[in-house]
C-alpha cells in the first residue's frame, strides 16, 4: 500500500515535470511565433517604405516631373514673336525717318504718276509769303541737278520787281530767291481755271507717251499755257496746251 502510494507520487511528479516542460515549450513556441510576426511586419514596413522611395525615384516619376523642353519651346516662340514685332517697329521708324527727311520722289520719277509732298498751290502760297504778296505769273516743277532735289520755281511780280523763288518740293523750304527789275505787267495764273492740270496733262499725253520730267504753267503773250516736257528713249518732247482754246502743239 505504501509502495503504491510512493509510486503514485512519483508518477504525479513526473507528470507535473512533463506538463511544465510542455508549457515551457508552448510558451517558447508562442514567443518564437510572436518574434517572427514582428520581424515579418518590420520587413513589410521596410519594403513598403523602400517601394515608396523607389516609386518616387522611378524613371516614370522623374520623366513626368520636368517640363523644360516644352517651356523652352514656348519661351523661344515668344522670343521670336518679340523679335518680329521689334523688326516691324524698326522698319516703321525707318520709313517715318525717310519721310521726315524729305526723301520722296527719286530723280527719275514720272511726274505723270507721282507727285511731291508739296503741292503747286502750297508752293505758290509759300512764295507769296516770302515776297510779301504780288502777282504769281509762272510756276514750274523740275529736278535741280545742283541741289539734287525736286524744286518749284515760282515767279511773283511785286510792283516793278520780279521775284523768282525756288522752293523744295518735298520739304516746302525756300531754297533761294532772285530778283529782277520788270516794266511789264503780268497776269496771275490759275491752276484750275479754265483748265485743270489733269485735263491739260491728258491732252498732252495724246501727243507723247514718254515720261513726264517737268511741267510749267505761265502766261505767255496774254495766253495761259501748260508746258509739259516728256522724255523717251533719250529724246525730249515739249507739248504745250492752251488752257483757253484747248489747242495742243508739239515741239520736238
Amino acid at each position: 500500500m505504501r509502495l503504491f502510494s510512493e509510486t503514485s507520487g512519483v508518477s504525479r511528479s513526473l507528470a507535473s515535470v512533463a506538463a511544465m516542460k510542455t508549457n515551457r515549450m508552448a510558451m517558447s513556441t508562442v514567443a518564437g511565433l510572436a518574434a517572427l510576426t514582428l520581424a515579418l511586419a518590420g520587413c513589410g514596413g521596410s519594403d513598403s517604405e523602400s517601394g515608396s522611395d523607389e516609386a518616387q525615384n522611378s524613371p516614370a516619376a522623374s520623366e513626368s516631373a520636368p517640363a523644360g523642353p516644352a517651356e523652352d519651346d514656348d519661351q523661344s516662340a515668344a522670343t521670336d514673336d518679340d523679335t518680329d514685332d521689334q523688326d516691324e517697329q524698326d522698319d516703321e521708324k525707318k520709313t517715318a525717318a525717310q519721310d521726315s527727311s524729305g526723301q520722296g520722289l527719286s530723280a527719275d520719277a514720272d511726274l505723270a504718276e507721282d507727285s511731291p509732298a508739296i503741292s503747286a498751290e502750297d508752293a505758290i502760297k509759300k512764295a507769296k509769303e516770302k515776297v510779301g504778296g504780288g502777282t504769281v505769273h509762272s510756276i514750274e516743277l523740275d529736278w535741280d541737278d545742283k541741289d539734287e532735289a525736286w524744286q518749284y520755281d515760282v515767279s511773283v511780280l511785286d510792283g516793278k520787281t520780279d521775284h523768282d523763288v525756288d522752293i523744295d518740293a518735298e520739304t516746302g523750304k525756300v531754297v533761294s530767291e532772285d530778283t529782277d527789275d520788270a516794266d511789264d505787267k503780268e497776269q496771275a495764273i490759275d491752276l484750275n481755271d479754265p483748265m485743270t492740270f489733269d485735263d491739260a496733262l491728258k491732252r498732252a499725253q495724246k501727243k507723247s507717251d514718254g515720261k513726264l520730267v517737268s511741267w510749267k504753267l505761265e502766261f505767255d503773250d496774254d495766253k495761259q499755257e501748260y508746258q509739259f516736257d516728256f522724255e523717251k528713249g533719250g529724246e525730249d518732247t515739249e507739248v504745250t496746251v492752251d488752257t483757253e482754246s484747248k489747242r495742243v502743239s508739239v515741239d520736238d
